[in-house]
């Protein structure tokens, strides 16, 4: 049993003999004694260094910015099928001053309120076509759109507020 004792004890003793090594190592080279990997300085340096040789170089005169590019629209009665090549913008700093920004909207709860209605048979039948062959992008646009000209043709909605 005590051989066993004296082997364990020997292999915790030169586990705790690298360790205070590799610590002394570390503080040595500056980086932090915390357990993981431990990369030095330069070498990250030298990494990200590398890394700006291998990258495209920008022409005189231009910043450095990449070209975002805008998401393609879809329109749902089209499909997924065509694929459509991404327009490419330029960064806000080298777009036309004069086109102004639009202000950000509401939240979508401050604009909005939840109704639950039914619709007749035969409308509902209406508005699922025109929504399905295109007509119209969403059903609540037309049903939005529908109350707010009747409110205006009976009354009065929009001539005063």
């Amino acid at each position: 049993m005590n051989d066993t004792k004296s082997i364990l004890a020997r292999v915790l003793a030169q586990q705790e003999e690298k360790k205070a090594a590799q610590a002394a190592e570390n503080q040595q080279q500056g980086a932090s004694t915390e357990r993981g990997n431990v990369v030095p300085l330069k070498a990250v340096e030298q990494k990200i260094q590398e890394r700006r040789n291998h990258a495209p170089k920008p022409l005189e005169g231009q910043q450095a910015k990449p070209l975002r590019v805008k998401p393609r629209q879809t329109n749902k009665a089209e499909g997924t099928d065509k694929v459509g090549k991404p327009e490419t913008v330029l960064p806000p700093s080298q777009q036309l001053s004069s086109m102004k920004i639009p202000k950000r909207q509401a939240p979508f709860e401050k604009r909005y309120r939840r109704v639950t209605t039914y619709l007749e048979n035969g409308v509902y039948d209406k508005v699922q076509k025109l929504y399905e062959s295109g007509e119209i992008d969403r059903i609540s646009n037309l049903v939005n759109t529908a109350v707010r000209l009747y409110l205006m043709k009976h009354y009065g909605y929009g001539s005063k507020e």
